[in-house]
């Protein structure tokens, strides 16, 4: 009994200093941990508030080869919600638009990117895959909501039928981005560079491994198919690469398209 009363003593202590940051109101999820609380002291059950405390309690950046080591079978059982709720986080009965454009982007990552772009102050973001150009416009308005002005790059093979003056958007091949890009020396830091086009992703990932400067934040989309090759790519740089998991399970583990591949360059 006296490890379940310092379980709940520290979860307590856990969601009042949470409560604190917050101004004094409490999350949904910061009430719902009080009554973990009160049941496991109830019941024994500590299955919930052990799950919370490790979130809490774990270092932020992390060696991220100890999490895309996992199968995918272990990733799925691991997410925080259920895949048939995950998948339907770009919507169900229609997609999620902005200013009238296609927005592929999870209800989760709608609202982590503007904390993170918040954060970082990038002084460039470059998007592979623009689509119909809504991402690229949604990632323009949200910078601009915070002061911001970056340079901002999107990339795809389709000329995009669009005109922003805050966006530059580039018809091109990911798999020779040294031709899209060759101006990307003098690009101001720090980026944010979000791999979304789904093509020569190895080629991608090594343009960038040889430009990317410590604070740089790569962002791996969709990234479930693409976990070898991230594996292999880790493995094989030089360079150190950390996960961010403030942003990836912000709302318990892996709320992000960019599953296990939200990284931060050390």
């Amino acid at each position: 009994m006296d490890e379940i009363n310092e379980l709940a003593e520290t979860a307590e202590r856990l969601v009042a200093a949470k409560a604190a940051r917050q101004g004094g109101i409490s999350t949904y999820h910061d009430h719902h941990i009080r009554g973990a609380v009160t049941e496991a002291r109830r019941t024994g059950r500590t299955d919930e508030l052990t799950e919370y405390l490790a979130l809490l309690t774990a270092e932020r950046f992390r060696d991220p080869l100890p999490r895309l080591d996992r199968s995918d079978r272990e990733v799925l059982a691991a997410l925080a919600f259920p895949v048939r709720n995950f998948v339907a986080t770009q919507g169900v009965t229609d997609h999620l638009t902005w200013a009238g454009r296609p927005l592929y982007k999870t209800v989760f990552d709608l609202a982590s990117y503007p904390m993170l772009i918040a954060e970082l102050t990038p002084g460039t973001i470059i998007e592979l895959g623009s689509g119909s150009g809504g991402s690229a416009l949604w990632l323009a308005d949200v910078a601009e909501a915070h002061d911001l002005l970056p340079v901002i790059i999107s990339i795809d093979r389709t000329a995009v039928d669009l005109a922003d003056n805050r966006v530059s958007f580039r018809t091109g091949d990911v798999g020779h981005l040294s031709e899209v890009l060759a101006d990307c020396d003098d690009l101001p830091r720090p980026w944010l560079v979000i791999e979304d086009a789904h093509a020569h992703v190895r080629v991608v990932l090594d343009f960038f491994d040889a430009r990317l400067a410590a604070g740089d934040y790569l962002l791996v989309e969709d990234s479930l198919a693409k976990r070898a090759t991230l594996r292999e790519f880790l493995r094989n740089s030089p360079h150190q690469y950390q996960l961010d998991t403030r942003y990836l399970d912000l709302f318990g583990e892996n709320t992000s398209c960019a599953i296990d591949s939200i990284f931060r360059r050390a």
